[in-house]
């Protein structure tokens, strides 16, 4: 059976650096934007700690450079912090949910990168890129980092013939949470029988769950057939899963009738 895969993850750094060098100055996501606004802080004295807002989340400091980073993880400058347009914070390609923005002090050569850590992910256990390491805040207590990306990986059985494409609906605790699909390279039919692989990682869900805790997942689908007309599948899968959990128990068969079912084998 040929696997199809709906994501593929390519992390690849160029030069790595040193903690104690400077990053590429030439590297374009460095600068201020034209429209570069103050990130202020303010200090929280009943947890003891310093807090930022940015984009309707706080966030404080959690963590310090783990020996080295790839200068292509910076994804782009957010701002500057209190008034000082040389103390700047970044966004991490590593990290598209933000849960981390990046400190940085672009005046200094020995000044190290700090991270900041989004407050709503407190008591979690988050994925976090591997160059941050944590810093032992009294106020992030038993706060978790993991730097393996977990996922939930689901096999589907295409039984049927003239299907050209298979789109998804994702749901995760009864919220919509993305949509996608997968179909062939040259845009041919998928052969009856063909198994066809989801993957759908932690960051692609969100931050509604956390290893080790289950969630309720629900997935609806639908076809495009070779003449590019679009069926819905009859019938949703929903089950109680993990991140970290695979199954393979769904086809889809077409129905007699013109149309496709979701069938479940248990």
């Amino acid at each position: 059976m040929k696997r199809n895969k709906v994501l593929i993850v390519s992390l690849c750094g160029a030069v790595l650096l040193s903690g104690c060098s400077m990053f590429n100055r030439d590297n374009g996501s460095l600068e201020l934007p034209p429209n570069a606004t103050s990130i202020e802080s303010s200090y929280d004295r009943d947890q003891g700690e310093t807090l930022f807002d940015y984009q309707g989340r706080t966030y404080s400091y959690f963590g310090k450079l783990n020996d080295k980073m790839s200068d292509d993880s910076i994804r782009e400058c957010v701002g500057y912090m209190d008034d000082d347009k040389n103390t700047r914070i970044y966004s991490l390609n590593e990290d598209p949910l933000d849960n981390y923005l990046m400190i940085r002090h672009v005046g200094g050569i020995m000044d190290q990168p700090e991270f900041l850590r989004a407050t709503d992910t407190k008591n979690k256990d988050i994925y976090t890129p591997s160059y941050i390491r944590s810093g032992s805040f009294e106020s992030w207590g038993s706060s978790g980092i993991h730097y393996d990306m977990s996922a939930v990986n689901i096999d589907v059985v295409c039984n049927a013939e003239n299907v050209m494409s298979v789109c998804y609906d994702l749901a995760i605790n009864g919220e919509s949470e993305r949509t996608g699909g997968v179909e062939n390279a040259d845009k041919s039919a998928f052969k009856k029988g063909e198994l066809l692989y989801f993957e759908f990682t932690e960051q692609m869900i969100g931050n509604q769950v956390a290893t080790g805790e289950t969630f309720e997942l629900t997935l609806t689908f639908s076809v495009i057939d070779t003449d590019g007309k679009v069926h819905e599948i009859d019938g949703e899968y929903t089950r109680e899963m993990m991140l970290g959990a695979s199954l393979s128990d769904l086809e889809i068969r077409e129905d007699g009738n013109g149309g496709y079912i979701l069938f479940e084998d248990i």
